[in-house]
């Protein structure tokens, strides 16, 4: 979290506020949240340029920079983005602020500390961002479909879930989108990637595009821990067109038997028992 939706939905947002805005000074409250380069560059490197477009790649939201260079924050599981009065009382959990000359100022709040923003100058990417220029299709990519996850599903044996969450397979995907779209696909997330029929994984790929794109259209899902929150502070509404996310031992929507919940990796995946398989 946030995922390809929640990192849209914050893109679409902040767009129309940041576009042509200049950067006048940047604060860097707490050190570790400047993933690249080291704080000196970061500010020297942002300090007069311009916002030139905001784009998103997977759960990267990149802003392009005039004349040259580009901002990069990966925001993770807590990471949110704000834009505020520069005179306004500094929020809670902030560990960079840029200040524009209109007044107006970007903050990034980060509770965790695990979210990150680089700024990088140039076409390449340094080795703390290889992630990146390794990222997949998105799923609402429309070359992303049956024959395409076939190939990238080729021959393995892992977990489908596990390798829907591998950022070079399914670009954007995380634990929740995963979950919704095996779940419209009749698929367990325990299957092995290899035993799924070719009809089942263009199943899986149309339900990812679906998923996605009706979590961009409620601006995302935001649970009970407020990890996610729109810049201005408003909650996403796709929680409330969850079908097996978060919903262990309520019944399903289909064939009424409870939720299950199970543990893969480190992280919980929900599921129905009757309905996937």
């Amino acid at each position: 979290m946030p995922e390809l939706p929640e990192v849209e939905t914050i893109k679409r947002h902040l767009a129309p506020l940041l576009t042509d805005n200049q950067i006048k000074t940047v604060l860097v409250r707490r050190a570790d949240a400047v993933g690249y380069p080291d704080i000196k560059n970061f500010r020297t490197g942002l300090e007069g340029k311009k916002i030139k477009q905001l784009v998103r790649r997977g759960k990267y939201l990149i802003i392009h920079l005039h004349p040259h260079g580009r901002l990069i924050f990966h925001l993770r599981l807590s990471g949110h983005l704000r834009v505020v009065n520069n005179n306004d009382e500094i929020p809670a959990y902030e560990r960079v602020r840029l200040v524009f000359t209109s007044g107006r100022a970007l903050s990034f709040i980060e509770p965790r500390v695990l979210g990150k923003v680089y700024y990088v100058d140039g076409a390449g990417l340094p080795s703390v961002l290889q992630g990146l220029g390794r990222l997949g299709l998105e799923p609402i990519d429309r070359r992303f479909n049956g024959k395409y996850l076939r190939e990238k599903l080729r021959g393995r044996r892992a977990k489908i879930k596990s390798l829907l969450m591998d950022q070079r397979i399914c670009a954007g995907v995380g634990n929740i989108y995963s979950d919704e779209a095996l779940f419209r696909a009749k698929i367990r997330p325990t299957r092995r990637a290899n035993t799924l029929k070719p009809d089942e994984i263009t199943q899986l790929a149309q339900a990812l595009r679906a998923v996605l794109k009706s979590g961009i259209k409620w601006m995302g899902t935001t649970m009970t821990d407020n990890r996610y929150l729109q810049p201005d502070g408003a909650r996403g509404e796709f929680q409330n067109q969850l079908r097996v996310f978060g919903k262990k031992g309520m019944p399903c929507g289909i064939c009424g038997r409870p939720i299950k919940r199970l543990k893969l990796g480190n992280r919980s995946s929900y599921f129905c028992p009757r309905c996937q398989h």
